[in-house]
């Protein structure tokens, strides 16, 4: 099953209303819309969204893989925006090349990403760099506060009552549209600066990492393909070859403004060529670990 199939099983039944909901946000969002969603539900409309994936999904189980991205999830997010959240993320079972967030701070790589990125560190912190730029620009948040402001009504409800279970469902399955629709030009190129920025600080390699990654996924996929987050390109969004440009462009600008100063990193024990052993039945299954992330002073 694609993802678009999968995506279209979990919005079916509140597509109508999840339609009213989104159908204005390219109108412009006053300045005092914002606040309208608080962290706490912006968290649980993510842990909304977060089960309706996992129950159309399979965990990816490979213990290589998830210590790898477990391990570049802690090496770059102390250089990420930050924000008072737990982050989760998780590796899931799909050979489509795909990553994406959720609000709240809910990360989804796929494996087909890691084999597509041949388990390089660099392009994989880029790309968890990307997504949590996504979270920690508030990208979700205020793209349902613009169109719970143009929806006024909605907008009274949620600030008027305690929305119950079912509304958070909901908005689960709006944010879930966002995700699939994508992200506006500048959510995109935002996030791809964060990338950028949160890796170079990080101490990763500054010729790798998002822009080659995205360089890759031209050079591959073609500039206007249909890639998840980090390389789609749908009629609203930057096509990839524009990404690169703009991600060069900035990463020259940073290396003039900062030095670079390499990190030593854990080491992360390598994948053995077969695929026997790779499932121990004495550990906890793997797929998901919580990595809490602070506000700074």
């Amino acid at each position: 099953m694609t993802w678009g199939e999968i995506m279209a099983r979990i919005l079916y039944p509140s597509l109508f209303i999840v339609f009213l909901l989104l159908i204005s946000l390219s109108l412009p969002q006053p300045s005092y819309a914002g606040g309208l969603i608080s962290t706490d539900m912006e968290v649980e409309i993510g842990k909304s969204a977060r089960d309706e994936i996992l129950s159309e999904n399979e965990l990816w189980e490979d213990p290589y893989d998830n210590e790898l991205v477990q391990k570049l999830a802690e090496a770059v997010l102390p250089f990420c925006d930050q924000r008072d959240i737990e982050y989760e993320f998780y590796v899931i079972k799909s050979d489509e090349i795909n990553a994406f967030a959720l609000p709240g701070g809910f990360i989804f790589v796929t494996n087909g990403l890691l084999d597509f990125a041949n388990r390089d560190p660099g392009l994989i912190a880029g790309v968890l760099a990307h997504e949590i730029g996504h979270v920690a620009l508030r990208h979700h948040k205020k793209s349902m506060e613009d169109a719970l402001w143009q929806n006024l009504g909605l907008a009274v409800l949620f600030q008027a009552f305690d929305i119950d279970e079912e509304w958070i469902q909901i908005a689960g399955g709006a944010a879930l549209l966002l995700v699939q629709q994508g992200y506006s030009r500048e959510n995109e190129y935002e996030a791809d600066r964060h990338g950028v920025r949160a890796t170079y600080r990080a101490g990763f390699d500054p010729e790798t990492g998002l822009v080659e990654f995205l360089g890759m996924v031209e050079e591959k996929y073609g500039s206007d393909n249909d890639l998840g987050d980090v390389g789609r390109s749908l009629q609203s969004h930057p096509d990839t070859d524009r990404r690169v440009f703009f991600a060069e462009n900035y990463l020259t600008e940073l290396k003039a403004a900062e030095e670079f100063q390499p990190q030593p990193f854990p080491e992360i024990e390598a994948k053995p060529a077969s695929d026997e052993d790779v499932y121990p039945e004495d550990e906890d299954k793997p797929g998901q670990y919580v990595i809490y992330q602070g506000n700074k002073d």
